[in-house]
């Protein structure tokens, strides 16, 4: 059996641990990359994954409200979990990547080849 010091610092490991796991979501931070060559973003809205439940724009969180070419963008308001995200870029035209996986990252991009079905 371990001294009470060695069972007080094995006890305060394992409540690190569980403090720290990935149930922890409270602490997650999720972002958008913008990797397309020249296309603004002015609506970035999330839905959990297969429905049409779209958040509020996450494109607000930016301080001139818009996503630029090669711009990060905090999202907010999300837990972890599988979504779609509509993207709105300054023309007004709308595209939907699907299947975005937040459940083991905390970022996810957007390319030119994501906005080849858009209208």
């Amino acid at each position: 059996m371990p001294n009470p010091r060695t069972a007080l610092l094995l006890a305060f490991a394992g409540i690190a641990t569980m403090c720290t796991g990935r149930d922890a979501s409270a602490a997650d931070r999720f972002f958008l990359y913008n990797l397309t060559a020249s296309t603004t973003f002015t609506g970035v809205y999330l839905a959990p994954a297969g429905s049409d439940h779209w958040g509020s724009n996450q494109a607000l969180n930016d301080k001139d409200k818009a996503v630029d070419p090669s711009e990060r963008l905090q999202i907010k308001g999300i837990e972890r979990g599988q979504f779609d995200a509509k993207i709105v870029d300054k023309t007004g035209r709308t595209c939907i990547k699907r299947a975005i996986d937040l459940g083991k990252d905390t970022t996810f991009d957007i390319r030119d080849n994501d906005l080849k079905n858009c209208h």
